[in-house]
């Protein structure tokens, strides 16, 4: 009995002692969260407040710290930009070109050790997590006119250092963001970009006296890391729908990455070409995957410069349709030549190559006088753009981007092409060569068939080397191809109908009269054939350069201009014999009726 109650009362003694430390640390816990609230709220505040100059406060509706986890949750928390500050500093020129506005509904800090804040002056949290937080930032180009020697070049340790020794945080994950991007800069009005279900996570904040310094770090951090998955938009003139499966950055790795990009037109060829009143091209895009690398994240944050070492196009299928069947532009399409089109993209850019991997592009045109549609592919296109740049800084070192590509022409036959643009120059200067392959010359059939009212029957081009200067003025250059066995086939349109019929006679006339079945010819020298292409300013880049090569091709087989001209005026000759022998025969018989009835 005695040993029973011994038990009893060494049981309660152990539940005493251990009851004893519990209730005294809840109890400090109770008083240290009632006590370090209002301290941790004030601090808060006040660092936000001087560490920005005033530009930004901090509001929140609730601040809870637990002592013996070291968690602190805060709710509804607003970061908020003082307008009149703002414009203040724009006036004195020290405003910065981002200005950000933040809403959160939860902040959980983990692991956090307030009392040092106040013993020490350090700020240390393992974690940080926010989720479905609200990001807006915008962008203004602010002009700075004072002297390097007047503008504020603190740090950001020297803004807290009165307040905070050092801040340190592990990771930093925004959770199911919503993010948007407003840019004051741009031509038109803003541009505005948003983002929804962005995850963010920043590794190893620090700002200390060392760390101010610390070139690897971009905002004091070792690394920003984003990731979006299934992104989905309309394009702003609600033509197109684009989207990718993932998207991912990061400013360690110095890389961004997409997957499955696609540009879909949201309308049928010939419905998106109703819905203008003009000529205008169609577009459709998918690449498996686009990385952007070696970006350099600081020069993009601080000066909207898009500096990258190379830029990957991987397995891409791009087509372009035109309906020449709607009347040409009145806006002159040489604005939009390669380089003239870079030059307008709202962000300096400079990226020393840009490749493009196994990638296939098709370019159609509707013909009205076919009613058919006619295609031009390349395929297997494999190739590099060295110095891709709107950058006025860069266009000082280096004023030309090379294109270097290889392809498959209607994929069958090798074609390489070699490109010089003049980047700055104001016409849009370029040059280039290249090379064909061997290729039956039927293949052409799909894209000049529609589009020339021609075929080919027969014939087999072993080469063809090409090359020639050009702007927006229009295209000069020379063509040499060597082939056999040419045959061509005259077409023309049936009436109420798109199928085409053959011009018996007039193939004949050109393929026996008319038409080099070879270059060379037995015993000749090979024809060479130099072209000139005044660009009308309905052409387009590649439009020009096609009609460029079509009349040196016409004239190498011997189907220029004057020879088509032969064609139809022997045509109109043999229609006005046809014509007259009718009539001759017309009258013989109305003479023999009259010599009939003449005879009864």
């Amino acid at each position: 009995m005695v040993l029973k109650s011994s038990k009893v009362l060494f049981r309660r003694w152990i539940m005493l002692v251990l009851m004893v430390p519990i209730f005294l640390i809840s109890v400090a816990a109770v008083y240290l969260n009632y006590y370090w609230k209002p301290i941790l709220t004030q601090r808060i505040k006040e660092a936000i407040d001087r560490s920005t100059d005033g530009l930004y406060r901090i509001e929140f509706q609730n601040i809870r710290v637990n002592f013996v986890t070291g968690r602190l949750d805060v709710s509804n928390i607003r970061f908020i930009p003082d307008t009149l500050v703002y414009e203040k500093m724009k006036v004195d020129s020290i405003a910065p070109r981002h200005l950000y506005e933040v809403e959160i509904g939860e902040l959980i800090l983990k692991r956090i050790q307030p009392w040092k804040i106040y013993s020490s002056g350090k700020l240390e949290i393992s974690a940080i997590e926010i989720d479905r937080p609200t990001l807006k930032v915008v962008f203004s180009k602010t002009r700075n006119t004072k002297s390097s020697t007047e503008e504020d070049l603190r740090t950001a340790y020297q803004h807290l250092s009165p307040y905070l020794n050092s801040v340190k945080i592990g990771n930093i994950i925004f959770r199911n963001a919503d993010f948007k991007y407003v840019d004051h800069s741009a031509e038109g009005g803003s541009r505005i970009t948003e983002l929804k279900d962005l995850y963010l996570r920043i590794s190893d904040l620090l700002i200390d006296s060392a760390s101010q310094f610390d070139r690897s770090r971009l905002y004091y951090t070792k690394d920003i890391y984003a990731e979006l998955l299934g992104y989905k938009t309309i394009t702003a003139d609600g033509n197109y729908n684009l989207q990718f499966s993932e998207f991912k950055a990061s400013t360690a790795g110095r890389y961004a990455y997409i997957k499955g990009f696609r540009l879909l037109p949201k309308f049928s060829e010939m419905e998106f070409s109703r819905r203008f009143k003009f000529q205008k091209n169609r577009y459709s895009a998918h690449f498996e995957d686009i990385s952007l690398n070696n970006v350099d994240y600081k020069l993009l944050n601080r000066d909207r410069r898009l500096i990258a070492s190379s830029l990957t196009l991987n397995k891409g299928k791009m087509s372009v349709f035109l309906n020449r069947g709607r009347p040409d532009s009145l806006r002159d399409r040489g604005v939009n030549f390669p380089q003239l089109a870079l030059r307008r993209f709202q962000l300096d850019t400079t990226i020393d190559t840009v490749l493009l991997k196994d990638s296939h592009v098709n370019y159609s045109e509707y013909n009205p006088d076919s009613r058919r549609k006619g295609t031009l592919s390349f395929g297997g296109i494999n190739g590099s753009i060295v110095n891709l740049t709107n950058d006025s800084l860069n266009l000082i070192k280096n004023k030309f981007s090379d294109v270097k590509l290889t392809s498959l022409l209607m994929d069958r036959g090798r074609l390489d092409i070699a490109m010089k643009f003049n980047l700055p120059d104001p016409a849009g200067a370029f040059q280039f060569s290249g090379k064909l392959g061997k290729l039956d010359a039927e293949m052409f059939n799909s894209a000049i068939r529609p589009l020339s009212l021609i075929e080919v029957k027969s014939g087999f081009i072993n080469e063809m080397n090409f090359n020639g200067r050009g702007s927006i003025k229009g295209v000069r250059g020379s063509l040499t191809c060597y082939y056999n066995d040419l045959k061509i086939t005259l077409l023309e349109t049936r009436e109420n109908s798109s199928r085409l019929k053959r011009k018996g006679i007039a193939s004949i006339f050109a393929n026996i009269l008319i038409i080099k079945d070879d270059n060379p010819m037995k015993g000749q020298p090979v024809r060479r054939a130099a072209f000139y292409y005044a660009r009308p300013e309905h052409s387009s880049f590649f439009n020009m350069i096609w009609k460029g090569f079509a009349e040196a091709l016409l004239n190498t087989i011997g189907f220029d201009a004057a020879t088509q001209a032969e064609i139809a005026a022997r045509l109109r000759k043999m229609e006005i014999e046809r014509n007259n022998r009718e009539e001759r025969r017309d009258d013989r018989l109305k003479k023999r009726d009259e010599r009939r009835m003449n005879r009864n």
